[in-house]
C-alpha cells in the first residue's frame, strides 16, 4: 500500500463537506503554531533517543506538510506530489557529484552548492537573503555568521576570540548601567559567542540545548532530594 497516497486521501476527506469541522477551519496561518510545535517535538524525540517516539513525531510533522499541501491544492496552487517532485528535483540538481560527473572534493562540492543556490534564487542579492527571521535567535545568529564566513575569509580564530573578549568586557562594564545598555551588551556578547562557535565548527544552539538539558536533569535530582 502507498501510505503517502492514503494519507493524502485522508486529508482530502477531512477537509471535505462531511469532514472534520476543525480541519475545515484551518488555514496556512492558523497552522503555523502547530508546525513549530511538531518540529520541536521531533527534536525532543531525537534527544531522548526514543525510536518509537521519533517515528510518531516524524509522522506528526509529515502531517503538517500534507495539510499545507492540501490547502494549496484546494486553491489550485500545488499539491503534495508537486512538493515531492520539487524537493526531488532539487536533490538531484544540488548533487551533481552524485547524479552527474562533478568533482567529489569537499571544497568543490561546497563551491558548486553555493553556485547552484545563486542560480536558483537570482533575486537574492545578499548572502543573508533567505535566512528565516523566525529562527531561534541563537540559531539565526550562527547561521548568519556561517553565511557571512563563506563570503569573508578574514575571520581568523584569533580575530573572532578578540571580538568575544571585547564583547564580554563591554557587558561587564555595563552591569551597573540601564537595562537597555545591559541588554544591548548582552546581545552583542551572545552574537560574538555564536560567531566563535561557528569558527570552531560547533553548533551553539545544539550546545545550549544539551547544556540546558543536563542542567535541568541535575536540578531535578537536587530538587528531589530536598
Amino acid at each position: 500500500m502507498d501510505f503517502l497516497k492514503r494519507l493524502e486521501k485522508l486529508m482530502t476527506r477531512l477537509r471535505s463537506k462531511r469532514g472534520c469541522p476543525w480541519d475545515k477551519r484551518q488555514t496556512h496561518q492558523s497552522l503555523k503554531p502547530y508546525l513549530v510545535e511538531e518540529a520541536h517535538e521531533v527534536l525532543d524525540a531525537i534527544d531522548s533517543k526514543d525510536t518509537e517516539s521519533l517515528r510518531e513525531e516524524l509522522g506528526d510533522l509529515l502531517l503538517q506538510v500534507v495539510f499545507h499541501s492540501q490547502l494549496a491544492k484546494e486553491k489550485g496552487r500545488f499539491n503534495l506530489q508537486d512538493v515531492a517532485k520539487s524537493i526531488g528535483d532539487k536533490l538531484v540538481r544540488r548533487h551533481p557529484h552524485v547524479f552527474g560527473k562533478s568533482s567529489r572534493k569537499i571544497s568543490d562540492i561546497n563551491r558548486k552548492w553555493e553556485e547552484l543556490k545563486r542560480q536558483e534564487k537570482p533575486e537574492r542579492k545578499s548572502a543573508l537573503d533567505g535566512l528565516p527571521k523566525s529562527l531561534p535567535a541563537l540559531l539565526r545568529a550562527q547561521r548568519m555568521h556561517e553565511k557571512i564566513e563563506k563570503n569573508d575569509n578574514l575571520n581568523s580564530n584569533q580575530r573572532v576570540e578578540k571580538e568575544l573578549y571585547g564583547a564580554w568586557n563591554r557587558f561587564r562594564k555595563n552591569l551597573r548601567g540601564s537595562k537597555g545598555l545591559k541588554e544591548k551588551a548582552a546581545g552583542e556578547f551572545l552574537l560574538a559567542f555564536a560567531k566563535l562557535a561557528q569558527s570552531q565548527g560547533l553548533h551553539a544552539e545544539m550546545a545550549l540545548r544539551s547544556a540546558a538539558h543536563e542542567y535541568e536533569k541535575n536540578f531535578r535530582k537536587t530538587e528531589h532530594k530536598q
